[in-house]
């Protein structure tokens, strides 16, 4: 089981601070870094890989400085963000290539290589040329670089860019599969419906620095003080203004809004928890039947828009 820990870390580049006094614990399983192009996802791999020192700070990967460990790199796998491949090799080539840098024999390598791209559907064309792939093949072959050697963590940056449904659902697929092997699995993205479906373990960074990490649900308690806004629509269309009435003697509501024309009500809580913990008795008492309840404020997207506004400091 491996640990990522960060103390205090900032990058600076000249006169431009790429992360400021960034501290993380990442363990085993799947943990996301999110946030906007520039927020300092990719700085934050890079000073993980050892590819970067920081200006200030300690880094440590299983207890070791990574930009002084060449020997860590065994089991680090990295997915860069942007393609680096060699075009005039195939796939199997590529993949074996690296592999012999982690002192695997030539067969070893070859053999490796085929059962990864094997395992991530390109057995149809791993013997092609990388300049013939379409974008999802090229995902799935840096991906397969990564992992061919079988890392013990992965860091995985923007993987799902530019990829077709069907790889995207394949690489998830895979992901889960290798947290559930107990690697410790870093992905950053931009797109956090990607990794709202693998994971609640989540850093979200803005402008170099770390808003909030930890469980999602765990961070959305601590913004106790922000509402949510939570849609409800009753079977019964009669029972629009009886059940919007009835909600506002709470105290834990802070507004309420009918709209008949949608068929729902908006109500607004700053205590979401006591919502769903109470809610369903109240309908139960007043014998209310409701077809839908959303909220999308529950959504890590709208989670880090309130975090970037700054609002949980207000």
């Amino acid at each position: 089981m491996s640990t990522i820990i960060f103390e205090e870390v900032t990058k600076n580049y000249g006169r431009v601070q790429g992360i400021s006094n960034v501290s993380l614990n990442i363990g085993p399983g799947v943990t996301g870094i999110l946030g906007p192009n520039g927020a300092g996802k990719s700085t934050t791999m890079k000073v993980l890989l050892g590819l970067a020192r920081p200006s200030i700070g300690s880094v440590y990967v299983d207890g070791v400085n990574p930009f002084d460990n060449f020997d860590l790199r065994n089991k680090i796998g990295f997915v860069p963000e942007y393609d680096c491949f060699y075009e005039h090799m195939s796939a199997v080539d590529y993949v074996s290539y690296f592999l012999m840098i982690h002192d695997f024999s030539k067969e070893e390598a070859v053999e490796k290589a085929e059962n990864s791209l094997i395992e991530l559907g390109l057995q149809d064309s791993m013997y092609r040329k990388i300049r013939t792939y379409s974008r999802g093949m090229r995902q799935k072959t840096k991906v397969a670089r990564a992992t061919a050697f079988n890392p013990q963590i992965l860091v995985l940056d923007e993987p799902f860019q530019g990829a077709d449904p069907t790889t995207r659902h394949l690489l998830m697929e895979k992901i889960n599969s290798w947290s559930e092997e107990g690697k410790t699995i870093l992905i950053s993205s931009h797109i956090l419906h990607d990794v709202e479906y693998l994971t609640d373990n989540i850093i979200l960074i803005n402008n170099g620095r770390v808003l909030a990490s930890g469980n999602r649900h765990e961070i959305r308690k601590l913004m106790s003080n922000i509402p949510i806004q939570i849609k409800i629509s009753p079977i019964d269309k009669n029972q629009l203004r009886p059940l919007v009435k009835r909600m506002l003697d709470e105290k834990w509501i802070t507004a309420g809004r009918l709209l008949e024309s949608e068929g729902e009500i908006i109500l607004e809580t700053n205590e979401s928890e006591k919502f769903y913990t109470e809610f369903p008795q109240i309908l139960e008492d007043e014998k209310i039947i409701v077809e839908k309840i959303v909220s999308d404020d529950d959504t890590l997207d709208s989670l880090y828009s309130k975090l970037v506004e700054g609002k949980q400091w207000k």
